[in-house]
């Protein structure tokens, strides 16, 4: 999911972003016009992954330099968005630039949540009657600054909001990779089809393009993505957009093929896109393309390297192919789909608790103090990706590496190859 942060200038647009995020990531200050770009970060609201964009102040009339790119930049996330946050000035009350926004908003038929900011004084609440004349959105009146109002904002965003799940009618398969690995070249082969523009130039595809096929009794739908990069390396204007939409392609993926050129090892980039992978919780494997190009002691090298910096995804199925000759293009759709189905497997709580009955009689969690925890059950509460919980005194005391331990005992019993694994820890009780 993707929610933008949208107003005029100066209404306090990035301390919201910021407050939100967590950390300090748009830059601040009194001066109308400081954002100017688009600026994104993954983050996480009560178990929801979604993606939080901060945007420059939209003012349609202003002569400024910049200006209409900052509006135009406002406008592809306004268009791009699932959910706004429609930030005023309760200080100042109502402004007419407020309903050049509020219009946008109407045009496009979007659902917005007004934030009412700056009330950090009792005598400018008064002012927060002014945006009455926008019944047609909920609002709440915060102080971004002071932290005020923010849990109710996101609560009233976030409501009717799901976390991603398979919708059992189509596997979607993004994708995805680095500028130029041949994600196109790849995609083309897949669908049988030459629908991607396959170029030597970086950034030959700008948009996100998709494909349905059927696979035995399944149906497929492949996504083709823009090359992510770094948010440094991102120019301004439609590569932006594609940027965006790329990110939007990987969260409503059931399964992301994350494409690796064999002849550059691992990049930077690649470990960055993994992780963002990760943070949104999508089911992966990994294509290392070209290997045609590399020799069998650089393809072992290779995979050792993998294992190595991308631990943060175990047990991620690992594919060689190649484009060129068409080695292992067979192999990919049916490797998806045995991840895809490990993410919405069940298993029964009989069998979990058999397995785990046997996994901390070997190993207890430690104490603090004179505090033990102890876990008297898990059951599975949720698929796609899977979810675990576990019933525990003092659950709040487990060690991360504790928990990893536990992840490591689901892998070792059941097969969720390529999935992402959640454990939920919640106070219980012996019966």
């Amino acid at each position: 999911m993707i929610i933008s942060i949208i107003g005029r200038p100066n209404v306090g647009k990035s301390t919201l972003f910021n407050r939100i995020a967590g950390e300090r990531i748009s830059i601040v200050s009194n001066i109308s016009g400081t954002t100017r770009d688009r600026i994104s970060t993954n983050t996480n609201w009560n178990g929801t992954n979604f993606i939080l964009i901060d945007t420059g102040g939209i003012d349609e009339k202003s002569s400024e330099s910049f200006q209409s790119s900052i509006t135009e930049q406002a406008l592809i996330a306004i268009k791009e968005s699932d959910k706004l946050i429609f930030m005023v000035d309760g200080k100042e009350g109502l402004n007419p630039l407020d309903n050049e926004v509020l219009n946008l908003i109407r045009k496009n038929h979007k659902k917005a949540i007004i934030a009412i900011n700056k009330l950090d004084l009792a005598n400018s609440e008064h002012y927060a009657s002014e945006f009455s004349v926008m019944s047609e959105f909920e609002s709440v009146k915060v102080s971004a600054y002071h932290n005020r109002g923010v849990t109710e904002l996101l609560e009233k965003v976030m409501s009717n909001s799901k976390s991603i799940a398979p919708q059992g009618t189509e596997i979607k398969l993004s994708i995805v990779g680095h500028p130029n690995v041949g994600k196109s070249s790849i995609f083309n082969l897949l669908t049988e089809d030459d629908r991607s523009i396959v170029s030597d130039i970086p950034g030959t595809t700008r948009d996100s393009i998709d494909y349905n096929i059927n696979y035995l009794d399944k149906k497929i739908k492949f996504i083709d993505t823009a090359g992510l990069r770094k948010r440094g390396q991102i120019e301004r204007g439609i590569e932006k957009y594609s940027s965006i939409r790329t990110l939007k392609s990987v969260e409503n993926a059931d399964v992301c093929i994350l494409i690796l050129n064999s002849e550059e090892m691992i990049t930077a980039q690649d470990l960055h896109i993994s992780g963002f992978i990760k943070d949104l919780m999508r089911p992966c494997i990994i294509l290392l393309n070209k290997i045609d190009l590399l020799e069998k002691f650089d393809r072992d090298n290779l995979v050792e390297e993998i294992k190595k910096k991308f631990n943060h995804i175990p047990d991620i199925p690992v594919i060689f192919t190649s484009a060129i000759t068409k080695l292992n293009i067979e192999k990919i759709v049916p490797e998806a789909i045995k991840v895809y189905e490990n993410s919405i497997k069940r298993i029964n709580k009989k069998d979990l608790n058999s397995c785990f009955l046997d996994a901390i009689s070997r190993r207890q969690p430690s104490s603090k103090g004179n505090k033990t925890p102890e876990i008297f059950s898990i059951s599975q509460f949720k698929v796609g990706p899977p979810g675990f919980k576990f019933e525990s005194t003092n659950y709040d005391l487990i060690h991360f590496s504790y928990k990893r331990y536990l992840e490591n005992q689901i892998r070792n019993n059941f097969d969720f190859s390529g999935c992402p694994i959640s454990l939920k820890f919640v106070k219980g009780r012996r019966f």
